[in-house]
Protein backbone atom coordinates (compact mmCIF):
# COMPACT_ATOMS: atom_id res chain seq x y z
CA UNK A 1 0.00 0.00 0.00
CA UNK A 2 1.54 3.57 -0.29
CA UNK A 3 0.09 6.09 1.53
CA UNK A 4 0.58 9.86 1.94
CA UNK A 5 0.52 11.94 5.35
CA UNK A 6 0.17 16.10 5.02
CA UNK A 7 0.70 18.10 7.58
CA UNK A 8 1.22 21.33 8.86
CA UNK A 9 4.11 21.43 11.03
CA UNK A 10 7.16 18.70 10.17
CA UNK A 11 6.49 15.99 13.31
CA UNK A 12 10.40 14.91 14.29
CA UNK A 13 11.94 16.02 16.70
CA UNK A 14 8.23 15.09 18.22
CA UNK A 15 8.93 17.60 20.64
CA UNK A 16 5.43 18.67 21.62
CA UNK A 17 1.83 16.98 21.30
CA UNK A 18 1.23 17.90 17.73
CA UNK A 19 4.25 16.15 17.00
CA UNK A 20 3.81 13.09 19.21
CA UNK A 21 0.54 12.56 18.33
CA UNK A 22 1.43 13.21 14.24
CA UNK A 23 4.64 10.86 14.99
CA UNK A 24 2.43 7.77 16.22
CA UNK A 25 -0.03 8.08 13.10
CA UNK A 26 2.25 7.69 10.79
CA UNK A 27 4.29 4.77 12.74
CA UNK A 28 0.77 3.04 12.85
CA UNK A 29 0.41 4.05 9.49
CA UNK A 30 3.74 2.33 8.19
CA UNK A 31 2.58 -0.74 9.49
CA UNK A 32 0.69 -1.10 6.12
CA UNK A 33 3.47 -0.29 3.71
CA UNK A 34 5.14 3.33 2.44
CA UNK A 35 4.51 6.01 3.51
CA UNK A 36 5.23 9.44 2.02
CA UNK A 37 5.31 12.59 4.59
CA UNK A 38 5.18 15.85 3.11
CA UNK A 39 4.72 18.86 5.60
CA UNK A 40 5.49 22.31 6.66
CA UNK A 41 8.68 23.20 7.94
CA UNK A 42 8.05 26.80 10.22
CA UNK A 43 9.93 28.98 10.73
CA UNK A 44 11.33 29.27 14.65
CA UNK A 45 11.06 25.44 14.78
CA UNK A 46 13.88 23.09 15.45
CA UNK A 47 15.60 21.15 12.89
CA UNK A 48 14.03 18.55 11.01
CA UNK A 49 15.47 15.21 11.95
CA UNK A 50 15.17 11.84 10.00
CA UNK A 51 11.62 10.06 11.48
CA UNK A 52 14.20 6.81 11.55
CA UNK A 53 10.78 4.35 11.11
CA UNK A 54 11.15 1.86 8.27
CA UNK A 55 9.21 2.59 5.05
CA UNK A 56 8.73 6.05 5.56
CA UNK A 57 9.66 8.96 3.46
CA UNK A 58 9.47 12.42 4.97
CA UNK A 59 9.90 15.83 3.14
CA UNK A 60 10.09 18.80 5.49
CA UNK A 61 9.32 21.89 3.02
CA UNK A 62 10.30 24.94 4.15
CA UNK A 63 7.53 28.35 4.30
CA UNK A 64 7.81 31.55 5.38
CA UNK A 65 6.08 32.85 8.70
CA UNK A 66 2.51 33.17 8.76
CA UNK A 67 0.52 35.92 7.24
CA UNK A 68 0.05 38.71 9.71
CA UNK A 69 -3.81 40.52 9.99
CA UNK A 70 -2.81 42.90 7.44
CA UNK A 71 -2.61 40.17 4.69
CA UNK A 72 -5.56 37.99 5.99
CA UNK A 73 -8.12 40.33 6.87
CA UNK A 74 -9.85 41.23 3.62
CA UNK A 75 -9.95 38.14 2.28
CA UNK A 76 -11.15 36.84 5.91
CA UNK A 77 -14.08 38.77 5.61
CA UNK A 78 -14.77 37.98 1.97
CA UNK A 79 -14.51 34.16 2.57
CA UNK A 80 -16.07 31.68 4.78
CA UNK A 81 -12.51 29.97 6.50
CA UNK A 82 -11.50 30.89 9.68
CA UNK A 83 -8.53 32.94 10.32
CA UNK A 84 -5.86 30.74 11.12
CA UNK A 85 -5.95 28.77 7.79
CA UNK A 86 -5.61 31.93 5.44
CA UNK A 87 -2.34 32.42 7.69
CA UNK A 88 -0.84 29.42 5.68
CA UNK A 89 1.17 29.59 2.48
CA UNK A 90 0.58 26.36 0.99
CA UNK A 91 2.61 26.54 -2.41
CA UNK A 92 5.92 25.42 -1.41
CA UNK A 93 3.60 22.19 -0.43
CA UNK A 94 1.72 22.39 -3.44
CA UNK A 95 4.91 22.21 -5.79
CA UNK A 96 6.55 19.12 -3.49
CA UNK A 97 3.13 17.30 -3.88
CA UNK A 98 3.05 17.81 -7.44
CA UNK A 99 6.28 15.84 -7.66
CA UNK A 100 4.83 13.10 -5.59
CA UNK A 101 1.12 12.60 -6.54
CA UNK A 102 -0.55 11.83 -9.93
CA UNK A 103 -3.61 11.18 -11.66
CA UNK A 104 -1.64 7.97 -13.04
CA UNK A 105 -0.52 6.95 -9.67
CA UNK A 106 -3.13 7.52 -6.78
CA UNK A 107 -2.25 7.23 -3.28
CA UNK A 108 -4.20 4.40 -2.16
CA UNK A 109 -4.78 6.42 1.35
CA UNK A 110 -4.16 10.53 2.30
CA UNK A 111 -3.94 10.81 5.97
CA UNK A 112 -4.59 15.14 6.24
CA UNK A 113 -3.46 15.99 9.90
CA UNK A 114 -5.53 18.69 10.89
CA UNK A 115 -8.26 20.34 8.70
CA UNK A 116 -6.11 23.17 7.48
CA UNK A 117 -3.53 20.76 5.33
CA UNK A 118 -7.23 19.54 3.56
CA UNK A 119 -8.18 22.94 2.87
CA UNK A 120 -4.44 23.71 1.82
CA UNK A 121 -4.29 20.79 -0.56
CA UNK A 122 -6.87 18.41 -1.22
CA UNK A 123 -7.22 20.00 -4.57
CA UNK A 124 -3.83 18.97 -5.55
CA UNK A 125 -3.73 15.32 -3.63
CA UNK A 126 -4.71 12.00 -6.10
CA UNK A 127 -5.67 9.65 -3.95
CA UNK A 128 -8.25 6.88 -3.37
CA UNK A 129 -9.32 7.31 -0.26
CA UNK A 130 -8.94 10.13 2.53
CA UNK A 131 -8.97 10.69 6.26
CA UNK A 132 -8.52 13.96 8.38
CA UNK A 133 -7.27 13.89 11.96
CA UNK A 134 -9.24 17.03 13.12
CA UNK A 135 -7.72 16.06 16.82
CA UNK A 136 -9.54 18.57 18.57
CA UNK A 137 -12.72 20.25 17.52
CA UNK A 138 -11.80 23.98 17.05
CA UNK A 139 -15.44 25.20 17.08
CA UNK A 140 -15.80 23.65 20.82
CA UNK A 141 -12.28 25.03 21.43
CA UNK A 142 -13.64 29.03 20.30
CA UNK A 143 -16.37 28.50 22.08
CA UNK A 144 -14.71 27.75 25.43
CA UNK A 145 -12.17 30.50 25.22
CA UNK A 146 -15.04 33.06 24.50
CA UNK A 147 -15.99 31.96 28.52
CA UNK A 148 -12.53 33.25 30.04
CA UNK A 149 -12.09 36.57 31.08
CA UNK A 150 -8.73 38.60 30.35
CA UNK A 151 -6.45 38.30 32.82
CA UNK A 152 -3.74 41.13 34.42
CA UNK A 153 -0.25 40.10 35.94
CA UNK A 154 0.13 40.65 39.25
CA UNK A 155 0.28 44.69 39.65
CA UNK A 156 -0.37 45.50 36.17
CA UNK A 157 -1.19 49.06 35.64
CA UNK A 158 -4.53 50.61 34.73
CA UNK A 159 -3.01 51.31 30.89
CA UNK A 160 -1.30 48.36 30.59
CA UNK A 161 -5.02 46.17 32.13
CA UNK A 162 -6.90 48.64 28.86
CA UNK A 163 -3.98 46.92 26.61
CA UNK A 164 -5.08 43.62 27.78
CA UNK A 165 -9.04 44.06 27.51
CA UNK A 166 -8.68 45.51 23.56
CA UNK A 167 -6.61 42.68 22.75
CA UNK A 168 -8.98 40.35 24.38
CA UNK A 169 -12.67 42.04 23.01
CA UNK A 170 -10.77 41.90 19.24
CA UNK A 171 -9.49 38.51 19.89
CA UNK A 172 -13.12 37.66 21.08
CA UNK A 173 -15.01 39.20 18.57
CA UNK A 174 -12.96 37.15 15.34
CA UNK A 175 -13.57 34.16 17.23
CA UNK A 176 -17.47 34.60 17.67
CA UNK A 177 -17.39 34.48 13.75
CA UNK A 178 -14.30 31.73 13.75
CA UNK A 179 -16.65 29.26 15.82
CA UNK A 180 -19.44 29.04 13.42
CA UNK A 181 -16.72 29.07 10.22
CA UNK A 182 -14.93 26.00 12.12
CA UNK A 183 -18.41 24.33 12.80
CA UNK A 184 -19.23 24.34 9.22
CA UNK A 185 -15.92 23.75 7.66
CA UNK A 186 -15.38 20.97 9.68
CA UNK A 187 -18.84 19.43 8.52
CA UNK A 188 -17.42 20.44 4.54
CA UNK A 189 -14.44 18.21 5.18
CA UNK A 190 -16.17 14.99 6.78
CA UNK A 191 -18.53 15.16 3.86
CA UNK A 192 -15.23 14.99 1.27
CA UNK A 193 -13.64 12.31 2.82
CA UNK A 194 -13.95 8.72 4.26
CA UNK A 195 -13.28 9.13 7.82
CA UNK A 196 -12.95 11.87 9.99
CA UNK A 197 -10.73 11.39 13.11
CA UNK A 198 -10.96 12.67 16.56
CA UNK A 199 -9.77 12.07 20.12
CA UNK A 200 -12.51 11.00 21.79
CA UNK A 201 -15.93 9.48 21.98
CA UNK A 202 -16.93 12.71 23.73
CA UNK A 203 -15.86 14.65 20.52
CA UNK A 204 -17.24 12.11 17.75
CA UNK A 205 -20.70 12.90 19.48
CA UNK A 206 -19.88 16.57 19.44
CA UNK A 207 -18.19 16.75 15.85
CA UNK A 208 -21.76 16.13 14.19
CA UNK A 209 -20.22 14.44 11.47
CA UNK A 210 -21.65 10.62 10.53
CA UNK A 211 -18.38 9.58 9.63
CA UNK A 212 -16.24 10.53 12.64
CA UNK A 213 -14.27 8.00 14.76
CA UNK A 214 -11.96 8.26 17.72
CA UNK A 215 -8.34 7.62 18.06
CA UNK A 216 -7.38 8.82 21.26
CA UNK A 217 -3.66 10.39 22.53
CA UNK A 218 -1.53 8.34 24.25
CA UNK A 219 2.02 8.01 26.14
CA UNK A 220 5.03 5.30 25.51
CA UNK A 221 5.95 3.03 28.08
CA UNK A 222 8.47 4.39 29.97
CA UNK A 223 11.71 3.35 30.39
CA UNK A 224 12.66 4.04 33.49
CA UNK A 225 9.55 4.92 35.99
CA UNK A 226 9.34 5.33 40.01
CA UNK A 227 6.67 3.35 41.09
CA UNK A 228 6.68 3.73 44.96
CA UNK A 229 5.24 7.32 45.48
CA UNK A 230 4.92 6.73 49.35
CA UNK A 231 7.79 9.05 49.68
CA UNK A 232 8.77 12.09 47.65
CA UNK A 233 10.98 12.29 45.09
CA UNK A 234 13.26 15.02 46.66
CA UNK A 235 13.57 16.87 50.04
CA UNK A 236 11.47 19.41 47.61
CA UNK A 237 7.57 18.93 47.52
CA UNK A 238 7.31 19.06 43.46
CA UNK A 239 4.73 19.82 41.36
CA UNK A 240 5.01 19.50 37.55
CA UNK A 241 3.36 21.32 34.55
CA UNK A 242 3.91 20.71 30.92
CA UNK A 243 2.94 22.26 28.15
CA UNK A 244 4.06 24.81 25.41
CA UNK A 245 3.45 27.88 26.89
CA UNK A 246 2.18 29.73 23.72
CA UNK A 247 -0.65 27.94 23.09
CA UNK A 248 -3.14 29.92 25.05
CA UNK A 249 -4.78 27.02 26.88
CA UNK A 250 -1.98 26.60 28.61
CA UNK A 251 -0.54 29.97 28.89
CA UNK A 252 -4.35 30.85 31.07
CA UNK A 253 -3.84 27.66 32.38
CA UNK A 254 -1.13 28.41 34.57
CA UNK A 255 -1.34 32.26 35.18
CA UNK A 256 -4.53 31.39 37.02
CA UNK A 257 -2.59 28.40 38.70
CA UNK A 258 -0.05 30.52 40.25
CA UNK A 259 -1.88 33.73 40.92
CA UNK A 260 -4.94 31.88 42.31
CA UNK A 261 -4.20 28.50 42.92
CA UNK A 262 -0.46 28.13 44.14
CA UNK A 263 -0.58 31.11 47.42
CA UNK A 264 -3.25 28.70 48.74
CA UNK A 265 -1.08 25.77 48.51
CA UNK A 266 2.01 27.33 50.16
CA UNK A 267 -0.07 28.44 53.03
CA UNK A 268 -0.27 24.69 53.55
CA UNK A 269 3.02 23.11 52.19
CA UNK A 270 5.65 25.77 52.47
CA UNK A 271 8.05 24.72 50.79
CA UNK A 272 6.20 23.42 47.64
CA UNK A 273 7.23 24.43 44.29
CA UNK A 274 6.12 24.16 40.92
CA UNK A 275 7.91 23.47 37.36
CA UNK A 276 6.94 24.62 34.29
CA UNK A 277 7.82 22.95 31.41
CA UNK A 278 7.49 24.03 27.83
CA UNK A 279 8.65 26.14 25.10
CA UNK A 280 7.03 29.96 25.15
CA UNK A 281 8.46 30.72 28.86
CA UNK A 282 8.46 34.19 27.95
CA UNK A 283 5.06 34.62 27.78
CA UNK A 284 4.35 34.30 31.89
CA UNK A 285 7.98 35.49 32.91
CA UNK A 286 5.92 36.85 36.07
CA UNK A 287 5.40 33.43 37.11
CA UNK A 288 9.48 32.81 37.88
CA UNK A 289 9.10 36.60 40.37
CA UNK A 290 6.92 34.43 42.97
CA UNK A 291 8.53 31.85 45.50
CA UNK A 292 8.54 28.07 44.31
CA UNK A 293 8.09 29.00 40.85
CA UNK A 294 10.52 27.24 38.63
CA UNK A 295 9.87 28.16 35.14
CA UNK A 296 11.91 25.90 33.63
CA UNK A 297 11.18 26.40 29.43
CA UNK A 298 12.29 24.18 26.81
CA UNK A 299 13.96 20.49 27.76
CA UNK A 300 15.86 18.44 25.37
CA UNK A 301 13.64 15.70 26.96
CA UNK A 302 10.98 15.22 29.41
CA UNK A 303 12.08 11.97 30.75
CA UNK A 304 14.09 13.69 33.96
CA UNK A 305 11.14 15.94 34.54
CA UNK A 306 8.63 13.05 34.71
CA UNK A 307 10.99 10.81 36.66
CA UNK A 308 11.48 13.58 39.39
CA UNK A 309 8.06 14.91 39.77
CA UNK A 310 5.80 14.13 42.99
CA UNK A 311 2.41 15.67 41.34
CA UNK A 312 1.28 16.28 38.04
CA UNK A 313 -0.79 19.55 37.20
CA UNK A 314 -3.42 20.02 34.42
CA UNK A 315 -5.66 23.29 35.69
CA UNK A 316 -6.85 23.60 31.84
CA UNK A 317 -9.99 25.73 31.72
CA UNK A 318 -10.24 26.22 28.17
CA UNK A 319 -9.67 23.77 24.91
CA UNK A 320 -10.72 20.71 22.90
CA UNK A 321 -9.10 17.50 22.52
CA UNK A 322 -7.38 15.07 24.89
CA UNK A 323 -4.23 15.96 26.71
CA UNK A 324 -1.11 14.42 26.14
CA UNK A 325 0.26 15.16 29.46
CA UNK A 326 -2.43 13.23 31.21
CA UNK A 327 -1.70 10.26 29.72
CA UNK A 328 1.91 11.30 30.05
CA UNK A 329 1.37 11.40 34.17
CA UNK A 330 -0.57 8.04 33.86
CA UNK A 331 2.14 6.39 32.23
CA UNK A 332 4.78 7.69 34.56
CA UNK A 333 3.02 6.71 37.44
CA UNK A 334 2.49 10.30 38.83
CA UNK A 335 -0.44 11.23 40.68
CA UNK A 336 -2.34 14.11 39.47
CA UNK A 337 -4.77 17.00 40.07
CA UNK A 338 -6.78 18.17 36.78
CA UNK A 339 -9.60 20.08 36.15
CA UNK A 340 -13.11 18.01 34.12
CA UNK A 341 -11.97 19.96 30.78
CA UNK A 342 -8.32 18.91 31.44
CA UNK A 343 -8.87 15.27 31.71
CA UNK A 344 -11.86 15.53 29.08
CA UNK A 345 -12.16 12.77 26.77
CA UNK A 346 -10.32 10.52 28.64
CA UNK A 347 -11.87 7.99 31.24
CA UNK A 348 -10.26 9.25 34.21
CA UNK A 349 -12.24 8.65 37.59
CA UNK A 350 -11.87 10.87 40.65
CA UNK A 351 -10.37 9.66 43.20
CA UNK A 352 -9.04 5.95 41.30
CA UNK A 353 -7.21 7.66 38.70
CA UNK A 354 -6.63 11.27 39.50
CA UNK A 355 -8.67 14.10 41.77
CA UNK A 356 -10.65 16.47 39.69
CA UNK A 357 -10.81 19.91 40.95
CA UNK A 358 -12.45 23.06 39.38
CA UNK A 359 -11.95 25.98 41.47
CA UNK A 360 -8.93 27.43 42.37
CA UNK A 361 -9.50 26.49 46.37
CA UNK A 362 -10.52 22.67 45.76
CA UNK A 363 -7.64 22.59 43.25
CA UNK A 364 -5.21 24.06 45.71
CA UNK A 365 -6.48 21.69 48.79
CA UNK A 366 -6.18 18.54 46.37
CA UNK A 367 -2.26 19.88 45.45
CA UNK A 368 -1.46 19.91 48.99
CA UNK A 369 -3.04 16.39 50.25
CA UNK A 370 -0.98 14.77 47.39
CA UNK A 371 2.11 16.57 48.77
CA UNK A 372 1.50 15.62 52.37
CA UNK A 373 -0.27 12.37 51.89
CA UNK A 374 1.93 9.31 50.64
CA UNK A 375 -0.95 6.72 50.81
CA UNK A 376 -2.89 8.59 49.06
CA UNK A 377 -0.61 9.13 45.87
CA UNK A 378 0.77 5.60 45.90
CA UNK A 379 -2.98 4.84 45.54
CA UNK A 380 -3.39 7.13 41.98
CA UNK A 381 -0.43 5.89 40.94
CA UNK A 382 -1.20 2.86 40.80
CA UNK A 383 -4.55 3.83 39.44
CA UNK A 384 -3.53 5.58 37.08
CA UNK A 385 -0.88 3.28 35.47
CA UNK A 386 -3.61 0.18 35.25
CA UNK A 387 -5.68 2.70 33.13
CA UNK A 388 -2.59 3.40 30.99
CA UNK A 389 -1.98 0.14 30.64
CA UNK A 390 -5.32 -0.69 29.06
CA UNK A 391 -6.20 1.90 26.77
CA UNK A 392 -3.42 4.85 26.48
CA UNK A 393 -0.55 2.91 25.10
CA UNK A 394 0.54 4.48 22.23
CA UNK A 395 1.68 0.97 21.14
CA UNK A 396 -2.34 -0.18 21.13
CA UNK A 397 -3.36 3.32 19.15
CA UNK A 398 -1.22 2.73 16.81
CA UNK A 399 -2.66 -0.55 16.00
CA UNK A 400 -6.07 1.38 15.79
CA UNK A 401 -4.75 3.65 13.38
CA UNK A 402 -3.46 0.67 11.16
CA UNK A 403 -6.51 -0.89 11.31
CA UNK A 404 -8.45 2.00 10.50
CA UNK A 405 -6.57 2.98 7.30
CA UNK A 406 -7.23 -0.73 5.92
CA UNK A 407 -10.42 -0.64 6.68
CA UNK A 408 -10.60 2.82 4.85
CA UNK A 409 -8.96 1.57 1.62
CA UNK A 410 -10.29 -1.87 1.42
CA UNK A 411 -13.79 0.04 0.92
CA UNK A 412 -12.23 2.18 -1.54
CA UNK A 413 -10.76 -0.64 -3.51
Amino acid sequence: MRILVVAEQYPWPAADGYRRRLDHMVKGLAKLGQVDVVALHRPGTADPQDPGIPSVKANAVPVGPDAGLRKWFKTWVRSRFPRRVLGVDWTPAVEEISTVSSPGAPYDLVWYSHVDSWVGLERHIHARSAIVDFDNLENIALRLRRKVPPRFAPGASPLSKVKVIARWLTSRAFDLVDERRWAKLQIRCAESVDKVVVCSDLDVGRSGCPNAVAVGNGADRPEAVHTDRLSLRSGTPTMLFVGALDYEPNTEAMEWFVRDVFPAIRAQVPDASVRIVGRGSDLIAWTSEVDGVELVGSVPSIESELLNADVSIVPIQVGAGTRLKVVEALANYIPMVTTTVGCEGIDLVDGTHGLIRDDAHSFAQACASLLTDGELRHELAIGGAALFEERYDWALIESRVADLARSVIDTAC
